[in-house]
C-alpha cells in the first residue's frame, strides 16, 4: 500500500462524506480524489514525478491540501517548509532540498521573494491566480489547473520504500535537518497506532497545529486511512474559542502538545462544560505533569486520554500509553506500538533491566530513511545496526513501560551526580502555586554546573523561593534542588510549543532580563 491509497480508499466508500472542514470552505472524500488527481496530472505533465521534489511552504489551508495529495499522487516527495521559519531558514531548506516546485500562500511567496529569490524554484503554485512576485518563474494556479482537463489519475510505479514525506525538525539547536520519511514508514505508523486507538470512519478530529508539523501530517494520514473528517481550527490564539470550536462542530477527538491542554484547563469554559461528544484525547510532543493528567482526566470525564511519544525520525511514534494506564503509570509514555522495538543503550552496552537510565534507541518500520543531508551515520543518529538513537534517556519499569529522563544534552552533571531536569520539574509542577517550569544547568566552577529552575506562576498566585525550595526537599535529595528559583511571566517556546531550552538559557542568564530569587 502506498500513500494516495489511503484517500482512494476512504473516497470508494465515502464518496459523498466530507473529508476537511477548514473555516468557510469544506470539500468531500470524492472531490478531493477528483481535485488532487488533476493536481497529480498538471506535475506529470512538467516532468514532475518519482525522484522529484515540491516544497510546501503555506499555511493549514484547503488548497494546500489539494496540493500534499496531488503530489503524493504525482510520485514526487512533500518538503514541508515551517511556515512560522525565519527566511534565512526558509532559503536554507530549499537550497538543501532542491525541490523543483514550490507550493505556497501570497502571503509566503511574498515574503520569501522580499529576502531572497536565489533559492525559490522555477515552477510556483499557488490556490489563485495572482500577479507573481519572482521573476523568471513559471506560475500555476489550483484555479487554473481544476478548470483545465486532464487525464485520469493512473498510479506512478514507486514502491513502498520510496521517500513520500520530507519534514524538517525545529531545529532549536544547530541547523534543521530534513527527515526522508517512505510510504513504508508512515502507513506503518499510522496503522500500528491506530491498532491501540481503534478508530473508525465514526471519528473526527479538530487540528489545531500545523499540518507541517509531524504531528500535524499524522492526522492528515490517519484520517484519510479511517474515512474520518478533519475539522481545522481558526487558530489557537484564543483558547476559547478552540473550546467551543469542540463543541460546535461535534468531533470526537482531539490532538495537542502540554501548552494546548495547560490553555484550555486553565483560559477556557472546558473543565465546567465539557464537549459531550469528545471520545478521546491524544497528548504528545513532550511530557505532561501527573497532576496535570489527574486535572485534565476529571475535567473530561468519559474521554479516553492517550499519552503519545516520538520523533520526526520515526514517522513519528515511538510508544503509546493506553487510557486505563494514564494514572496508574504516572510519568510513563508507555510500551512500544505494535512492529517497534526500544532498547536502552548506554556506550556499548544494551539492555533493558528496571530502573537503569540509557539512551533511548528504536528499531522498526517506522525508522526514517535518512537526512537530506546524508548525515545520519556519520552524525551517530543511525547505527550499525539501523538503529535510531533518539538522544532521549529513560528507563523501564519492572513490566517494559518506558519512563522519560530527559535529553542526553540537556543532562545536568552536578557535585559529580547525573540529574534529570524531568525529574525535578515534576516535582516544581505539582506545587498549587506553579503552572509550568523547567530546570537548567548552568556552568559553577565548584559544582560543575549548578541547578537552577525557571517558574511560571498560576495567575493570582505568590510563592517565594525558600518556599519551593522546601516543597522540593520533601521529594528530592538536596543535590538535586535548585540552588536557584527565577520566575518570569513565560517561557520561551518552539514553534511546535515546546520548551525552547537553549533560548531559555540566552533569556535569563545572557540578557539577564528576568528577576533572580538565589538561594
Amino acid at each position: 500500500m502506498l500513500l494516495f491509497d489511503l484517500l482512494a480508499n476512504s473516497a470508494e466508500r465515502f464518496p459523498q462524506k466530507t473529508a476537511l472542514i477548514f473555516p468557510g470552505e469544506s470539500i468531500s472524500f470524492a472531490a478531493l480524489q477528483r481535485q488532487s488527481g488533476q493536481v497529480a496530472a498538471r506535475l506529470r505533465s512538467l516532468n514532475i514525478g518519482p525522484g522529484s521534489r515540491v516544497a510546501i511552504l503555506h499555511e493549514n489551508a484547503l488548497a494546500a491540501v489539494v496540493f500534499f495529495w496531488g503530489v503524493i499522487k504525482s510520485g514526487a516527495q512533500v518538503v514541508d517548509v515551517p511556515c512560522l521559519a525565519g527566511t534565512e531558514t526558509i532559503s536554507g531548506i530549499l537550497a538543501e532540498s532542491k525541490p523543483l516546485a514550490l507550493v505556497a500562500s501570497p502571503r509566503q511567496l511574498q515574503r520569501l521573494a522580499k529576502s531572497s529569490e536565489e533559492w525559490i524554484p522555477p515552477m510556483v503554485f499557488t490556490a489563485q491566480a495572482v500577479p507573481s512576485p519572482v521573476a523568471g518563474c513559471r506560475h500555476y494556479s489550483l484555479d487554473e489547473i481544476l478548470a483545465a482537463e486532464s487525464e485520469p489519475f493512473r498510479p506512478p510505479p514507486i514502491s513502498q520504500n520510496a521517500v513520500a514525506l520530507i519534514i524538517y525538525t525545529s531545529g532549536t539547536t544547530g541547523r534543521p535537518k530534513g527527515v526522508m520519511l517512505s510510504h513504508r514508514n508512515l502507513i506503518s505508523n499510522i496503522t500500528s497506532v491506530n491498532q491501540l486507538m481503534g478508530l473508525t470512519s465514526d471519528d473526527s478530529i479538530l487540528v489545531v497545529v500545523p499540518l507541517h508539523f509531524i504531528h500535524g501530517r499524522m492526522q492528515l494520514l490517519t484520517h484519510a486511512l479511517i474515512g474520518g473528517t478533519m475539522v481545522f481550527s481558526a487558530g489557537f490564539q484564543f483558547p476559547q474559542s478552540v473550546a467551543d470550536e469542540l463543541i460546535r462542530h461535534k468531533v470526537t477527538g482531539f490532538s495537542g502538545v502540554p501548552y494546548h491542554y495547560s490553555m484550555l484547563l486553565e483560559r477556557t469554559s472546558l473543565p465546567a462544560a465539557p464537549p459531550s461528544t469528545l471520545r478521546y484525547v491524544v497528548v504528545t510532543g513532550g511530557a505532561m505533569a501527573p497532576h496535570r493528567l489527574r486535572k485534565l482526566s476529571e475535567a473530561l470525564p468519559g474521554v479516553q486520554v492517550h499519552i503519545g511519544y516520538g520523533q520526526t525520525e520515526t514517522s513519528p511514534r515511538i510508544t503509546n500509553l493506553a487510557p486505563a494506564e494514564v494514572l496508574t503509570k504516572p510519568g510513563s509514555c508507555g510500551l512500544p506500538i505494535p512492529g517497534v522495538r526500544v532498547e536502552l543503550v548506554e556506550g556499548d552496552r544494551t539492555f533493558s533491566a528496571p530502573g537503569a537510565a540509557g539512551e533511548v534507541v528504536v528499531s522498526g518500520p517506522n525508522v526514517m530513511r535518512g537526512y537530506v543531508s546524508g548525515d545520519e551515520i556519520t552524525s551517530g543518529k543511525i547505527d550499525s545496526r539501523g538503529r535510531l538513537h533518539t538522544g532521549d534517556l529513560g528507563r523501564f519499569d519492572e513490566e517494559g513501560y518506558l519512563y522519560l529522563l530527559g535529553r542526553s544534552s540537556e543532562m545536568i552533571k552536578s557535585a559529580g551526580e547525573r540529574v534529570f531536569p524531568r525529574e525535578i520539574e515534576a516535582v516544581l509542577e505539582a506545587h498549587p502555586a506553579i503552572r509550568e517550569s523547567a530546570a537548567l544547568g548552568i556552568p559553577d566552577e565548584t559544582l560543575g554546573e549548578r541547578i537552577v529552575a525557571c517558574v511560571v506562576l498560576h495567575p493570582g498566585m505568590q510563592v517565594k523561593s525558600e518556599e519551593i525550595r522546601t516543597h522540593c526537599l520533601k521529594s528530592l535529595p538536596v543535590v538535586r534542588v535548585p540552588r536557584e528559583i527565577h520566575f518570569s511571566e513565560g517561557l520561551p517556546k518552539t514553534s511546535s510549543g515546546k520548551i525552547n531550552r537553549s533560548g531559555l538559557a540566552a533569556h535569563f542568564f545572557d540578557i539577564g532580563t528576568a528577576k533572580t530569587y538565589a538561594a
